[in-house]
């Protein structure tokens, strides 16, 4: 349980260590290894709280907090241990391992990299052509590395597009990151006999390289991250992006909840989106205004498409053969449907696209160009998604979380891209352009239920803490050690070194 305004809430889950029974076996659950490469404040208190509680249980914990051992920094890097102590300042991992021992966990269970002299086993490859697609193949042994390399972007301005060239040496260092934490978490496992391990969601470079290391082990890996709004960290056996299990986490959740409750904390989620006063949403919301809509000129039916995020689904493992070979496509198949019934057409381009790199905006821009449609809201405009999305006959999308928001308010949805809430009864999915028609004149309207879980996940996903407490400040704790930053010199030194390096790095 934790605190919301005062007050008690239920979480997911009523114990973590619960949970962490049902998941492994005894001997599984003997010497978990915690691994660790970044320093985000969330991620330290879920290690504090998931390291405390196994050692309860009577376990042997294991930690790796490798942020600063990696050759490049990970994403999740903020602070450098040498201007920290130099400074006298700690940095959120090295307060957590401080924490923990101060918790009674033994400083033997606390590692370095077990390899001293460190070079990578086999030859690191690189793409003839530094494009997305070269790269996405390229695998260190056997490990796809390429995959890993893509998740995260050398800059801000790094298209989709597979004619852009991403500069070589931001490959080949990202190749042996990949490579050093590959092997060295694998040697970890094999000389201290790990049993499972838990790590960051498995998305990044250097804990998809952990995840992979873990799977050649033979060990079960469970991933922690951000919990829901009332709750405070979710862990998790299942697999990153297992849409499926997620929607069946969600409707579990629901089922197993009291039922005034469920609906109600369910729905307050949707409530507090609408009315733009959820802290998670507001980037997307911030040029809205709530309650401004359209003018709806005729009578026609009007198709309301409300985009994604292509960047966030491009590296998605997946047949897109069923999924209209991308958005691009998706919208375009949309259009031609719209005239052949002679429907309206209006696109809502994500706002998020005023924080997107130049040449996606611009193909996209494209797409809806070349799909013709009747009205186009783009990234700038003020109008109200919310609002927009009750004035149309029907909501289609992309997978955007738009389509869940629609079914809430009771609108016909279809979702032609991979979603998180297509299995939950609230939407229509569709594959082709024939069954795309079909849903377009039957307008479907599905089951708030299906919508309501997923908002009751989004509120109450996961844990709440039992051994780490949060201050008046909201800074996480453990053994009444704070997990606060350091000094702003440190931040600002130990930031000056990761520009330094990704500059270098990211020079054509």
């Amino acid at each position: 349980m934790t605190k919301n305004n005062g007050h008690k809430v239920r979480a997911e889950h009523a114990s973590l260590a619960g949970y962490l029974r049902e998941q492994l076996t005894p001997a599984q659950l003997q010497r978990v290894l915690l691994v660790s490469f970044n320093q985000w404040d969330f991620g330290i208190a879920a290690l504090a709280e998931v390291g405390a509680t196994l050692h309860t249980m009577g376990m042997e914990p294991q930690f790796a907090f490798w942020a600063s051992k990696t050759p490049t920094k990970d994403v999740g890097w903020t602070t450098s241990p040498l201007i920290a102590s130099a400074l006298a300042s700690p940095g959120r991992d090295q307060k957590l391992k401080k924490a923990l021992v101060a918790f009674g966990l033994p400083k033997f269970a606390f590692h370095q990299p077990p390899i001293k002299r460190w070079k990578p086993i086999t030859a690191l490859a690189q793409p003839s052509v530094p494009i997305r697609s070269q790269i996405r193949a390229l695998t260190y042994r056997d490990a796809p590395v390429g995959r890993a390399i893509l998740q995260v972007n050398p800059d801000t301005d790094t298209p989709v597009t597979d004619d852009y060239l991403w500069p070589s040496a931001w490959i080949e260092a990202s190749s042996r990151s990949y490579a050093y934490a590959y092997d060295q978490i694998l040697a970890l496992v094999e000389h201290q006999d790990i049993s499972a391990m838990i790590v960051f969601n498995g998305r990044f470079l250097h804990d998809s390289a952990a995840v992979t290391a873990a799977e050649t082990a033979g060990i079960p890996v469970l991933s922690y991250d951000k919990g829901g709004n009332d709750t405070d960290f979710d862990l998790t056996i299942d697999a990153t992006h297992d849409w499926s299990a997620l929607q069946h986490r969600m409707l579990k959740m629901y089922e197993e909840w009291p039922q005034v409750e469920r609906d109600q904390v369910g729905s307050s989620w949707f409530e507090e989106r609408s009315t733009h006063a959820d802290p998670r949403n507001e980037r997307f919301v911030e040029s809205q205004t709530v309650g401004q809509g359209i003018e709806r000129k005729d009578q026609k039916i009007l198709v309301g498409y409300f985009s994604s995020s292509g960047d966030e689904i491009s590296e998605l493992d997946l047949d897109w053969a069923n999924y209209f070979y991308g958005q691009p496509e998706a919208l375009q198949s949309l259009a031609r449907a719209c005239r052949e019934l002679g429907y309206s057409l209006l696109v809502r381009t994500h706002p998020h696209k005023r924080m997107k790199p130049k040449r996606d905006v611009e193909d996209w821009l494209e797409a809806v160009a070349e799909a013709r449609p009747d009205i186009h809201i783009d990234q700038f405009s003020p109008i109200d998604s919310y609002t927009l999305m009750k004035q149309v006959d029907v909501v289609v999308t992309y997978g955007s979380t738009t389509g869940v928001e629609a079914a809430y308010a009771q609108r016909p949805v279809i979702v032609l891209g991979p979603s998180a809430y297509d299995e939950l009864g609230c939407a229509t999915r569709v594959t082709n352009e024939s069954e795309l028609k079909s849903a377009l004149e039957k307008r479907i309207v599905g089951h708030r239920a299906g919508a309501i879980s997923y908002g009751l996940m989004m509120k109450r996903r996961g844990f709440s803490f039992e051994f780490v407490e949060l201050n008046d400040e909201g800074i996480a704790q453990l053994s009444g050690i704070d997990f606060d930053e350091p000094r702003a010199l440190v931040r600002q030194l130990s930031h000056v070194l990761a520009r330094i390096q990704r500059r270098v790095l990211t020079r054509n």
